[in-house]
């Protein structure tokens, strides 16, 4: 089993990863952490720092990988990073999608959208969502 964990920095995402690494741990299962940016910056290496970690600590070999993307910022942003989530899980096979899930009100979802709703709603994949 190959298990995708997309990082964007936030609370809930470390929290997705560190449920992603149990996981990985508890199934013999490879992992794999992603994040998506327009380029690296000291914030990206901030955020791979705290991945690596995380990772170390559990005894896991994986390392966090920079998925350079244009800047969106127009609205449905989020979905766009959902869909690419789900080309990236499908072209390399993985099979268990790990995400944060942001608490927003009603509003800003239906106007922005969510990563993760994207993921659930356009994929076959089994994803676990953590709050």
């Amino acid at each position: 089993m190959q298990i995708l964990v997309p990082i964007d920095g936030s609370d809930s995402s470390f929290d997705a990863l560190r449920f992603g690494i149990e996981f990985a741990r508890g199934f013999d299962a490879g992992l794999a952490v992603i994040h998506f940016a327009a380029e690296r910056t000291d914030a990206t290496d901030e955020l791979f720092e705290r991945a690596r970690a995380a990772i170390a600590e559990a005894g896991l070999d994986a390392e966090p990988e920079l998925i350079e993307t244009e800047v969106v910022t127009e609205s449905g942003a989020a979905r766009k990073v959902g869909q690419r989530v789900i080309g990236i899980a499908e072209e390399r096979g993985y099979d268990h999608v790990v995400m944060g899930r942001a608490t927003s009100n009603r509003l800003e979802r239906f106007v922005v959208g969510s990563a993760s709703e994207a993921v659930i709603e356009e994929s076959d994949l089994p994803v676990t969502l953590i709050p």
